[in-house]
């Protein structure tokens, strides 16, 4: 028998049937509204914590949406109640600043794993176990960018246990000893950027038998060294082209009887 906490069902408001099997999850409720405004319709399932819960149809198909706040742990707690409630393919979206040169303002980062510095992910598995995406996951992802001629790039990304003083200065301009030796070796590695939810949520989908993946975008202007958010419609579009994909070949995958998706190999 299962313990019964507060977070249950997201705060007792969400039970079986009110969760799509394809879900999108997200930090803000900002974003979840936005992706909702997209759909054909929905309902609001849960608005709890962190956590805002909706349910609809984007293009006349079943999809969820659930924001999750930030950090590893109230990412875990959604992906658990998303997984009981009937969440069979998860996509992470959300921003990110680089850590790699050729990362340029406004590209998209698909994310093939994940360096797991977040902590959370360790109460789940031991450290060799890996953060990766589903290749289906990774693959419709770079799908969608491409439709949309959108600029990605797909590669490791890093998850952080915090935002500082592990990746800038801290108050008072407090800067943790190992800041530059850590950046130094995810530079050097070519991780492309850093971000604080996707390792975790990877790794409980593949302990759990879940489909997920993981899209950001950098909105970190080179230019002007500032914070810009203009493109953060960029990856809600390419999420939702992402499930559409998704959608889609998993209908094939029944007409066919093959158990996986993969490319064409053309001569």
């Amino acid at each position: 028998m299962s313990r019964d906490y507060v977070h249950r069902n997201f705060g007792g408001k969400c039970k079986s049937g009110d969760i799509a099997p394809y879900v999108i999850v997200t930090g803000s409720k900002t974003r979840v509204r936005n992706l909702t405004s997209r759909w054909d319709k929905y309902d609001e399932i849960a608005d709890d914590y962190e956590f805002l819960v909706c349910t609809g149809t984007l293009h006349g198909k079943p999809i969820s949406a659930c924001s999750t706040g930030i950090g590893g742990m109230s990412v875990s707690i959604a992906i658990e109640e998303l997984a009981r409630l009937g969440a069979k393919t998860l996509l992470r979206i959300g921003v990110t600043s680089p850590l790699a040169d050729e990362l340029d303002y406004g590209d998209l980062v698909l994310a093939k794993g994940a360096v797991r510095w977040d902590g959370t992910s360790h109460d789940y598995a031991m450290p060799e176990y890996p953060a990766i995406a589903h290749f289906e996951v990774l693959m419709a992802s770079m799908v969608a960018a491409k439709t949309l001629n959108y600029p990605y790039k797909a590669g490791i990304i890093a998850d952080m246990a915090s935002l500082g003083p592990t990746t800038h200065d801290g108050y008072r301009g407090y800067l943790a000893t190992n800041t530059e030796i850590m950046d130094a070796s995810l530079h050097n590695a070519g991780v492309l950027n850093g971000t604080g939810e996707a390792a975790t949520m990877l790794v409980q989908s593949s302990i759990y038998g879940l489909r997920s993946g993981v899209i950001n975008v950098n909105l970190l202007n080179q230019a002007t060294k500032a914070w810009d958010p203009k493109e953060d419609d960029r990856v809600v579009t390419c999420g939702l082209e992402t499930i559409s994909v998704l959608q889609r070949w998993d209908e094939l995958k029944l007409e066919s009887g093959n158990q996986y998706m993969v490319p064409q190999i053309t001569t």
